[in-house]
């Protein structure tokens, strides 16, 4: 098929991301509710993430033979975002909510950074640090004495790998917040039980309706997991 040249002195833009890209992630962002399905080869509950991709085009003036559709998983146009875009997104986003972003930007670098380390995608922890400190307060103290934004208990301190044992420290508790949960998915092969164990809803209960923080977590990802998927849309390339 012929192809026009571009009009003089319109030099086609650099670093766009490309139009399939771009259409999966628009149709991901305008579904009305994207389901959380968290990544990795372990055990997970049974939560599509559907989007319709390889849409035609209608702005040329000759006929296109469409192109048939594709199924394409949300969480893997989350890693793509976050392989293209690093912790960028997830920064933005924590942005909103604090007036701090030197913590917003910190706190999604650490998120990305213990992800890729648990093979899970950000969205699911960033799930679960909101679900535990919306606000983000980095100084928290729950009255059972859960610390910071991930809400570690004490006798984990120093109990990882992680670079400080302050758990005040926005690395470190995040750190050993993710590596709590970590050992409870390596060890239960479930995302859902690992969420519950780390809630402390095992045999008793130390939260009311400790049973619903899963699906707390998962509608937290799902939420987060729309708004990274927008962040192409808003850009022009990495910066």
């Amino acid at each position: 098929m012929e192809h026009n040249p571009p009009p003089p002195n319109h030099a086609a833009p650099r670093h766009m991301p490309r139009r399939p890209f771009l259409v999966a992630l628009a149709a991901t962002a305008l579904l009305a509710a994207v389901e959380f399905t968290p990544s990795g080869a372990v055990e997970t509950p049974p939560l599509s993430a559907l989007v319709v991709a390889g849409a035609t085009s209608t702005s040329r003036p000759y006929a296109v033979t469409p192109r048939p559709a594709t199924a394409v998983d949300s969480a893997v146009l989350e890693r793509e975002v976050v392989s293209r875009y690093s912790y960028r997104p997830l920064a933005r986003l924590l942005g909103r909510r604090t007036r701090d972003p030197v913590t917003a930007t910190r706190i999604a670098r650490a998120i990305v950074k213990e992800a890729r380390r648990l093979e899970v995608a950000p969205s699911l922890l960033a799930g679960v640090l909101l679900t535990e400190n919306p606000p983000l307060d980095t100084g928290s103290v729950s009255s059972q004495g859960a610390i910071g934004l991930m809400q570690v208990m004490n006798f984990h301190a120093g109990e990882f790998d992680c670079a400080s044992d302050d758990l005040l420290n926005v690395e470190s508790n995040i750190c050993h917040g993710a590596r709590v949960f970590g050992s409870y998915l390596k060890r239960t092969g479930s995302v859902h039980t690992a969420l519950l164990r780390y809630n402390g809803c095992v045999v008793s209960a130390n939260t009311p309706n400790c049973h619903r923080y899963p699906a707390k977590v998962f509608r937290a990802a799902r939420q987060v997991r729309r708004d990274l998927l927008q962040y192409p849309t808003t850009v022009s390339a990495p910066r």
